[in-house]
């Protein structure tokens, strides 16, 4: 945990690493392998929050649901603020940087689940094994990638309501 309001004027760098966590409660996705480092730099009332890492998502694709490893680089840089006008804004100017600005209330920051929520954000919403994967035949679950199956989907579809 880091305290935002003893932060020494240089800021403040934390590093941390986790073998293998769980993401999901079914535990059919995971972090791997993740090693991160946030930085918090006191300004003014805010803070400068930098958050950069990696770490192998362990999942599977969205289209043939064959198991995926993907490789996250993470690297985010925000502001955050107790100011409710300047979260309002949504961005604020730092030099020539526009940084998003977060809601910090909190005396304190718990630096492992702000690496691992950034991780989460850099997931796809529907990883893929490879950009043309074909997915699975929907009568017969047959992963297309591997061969064609022996159903014929033009036959079995049912007519529209035009028709």
């Amino acid at each position: 945990m880091i305290n935002l309001s003893r932060l020494p004027a240089e800021g403040l760098r934390e590093r941390g690493s986790v073998a293998l966590l769980p993401l999901s409660g079914d535990g059919k996705e995971a972090l791997r392998d993740a090693s991160w480092e946030v930085y918090v730099l006191p300004s003014n009332q805010d803070f400068f929050l930098e958050v950069k890492g990696h770490a192998v998502w362990e999942g599977a694709c969205s289209r043939c649901l064959e198991p995926l490893d993907l490789p996250l680089a993470l690297a985010s840089q925000f502001m955050g603020s107790k100011d409710a006008d300047l979260v309002a804004r949504g961005v604020h100017a730092l030099g020539t940087q526009d940084l998003d600005v977060v809601y910090l209330p909190e005396t304190e920051l718990d630096e492992t689940a702000l690496a691992i929520e950034q991780f989460e954000l850099q997931v796809p919403m529907h990883p893929l094994c490879k950009e043309d994967c074909q997915g699975l035949c929907p009568q017969c679950g047959k992963n297309w990638n591997k061969g064609p199956c022996s159903c014929d989907p033009e036959l079995s579809k049912e007519p529209s309501a035009l028709a």
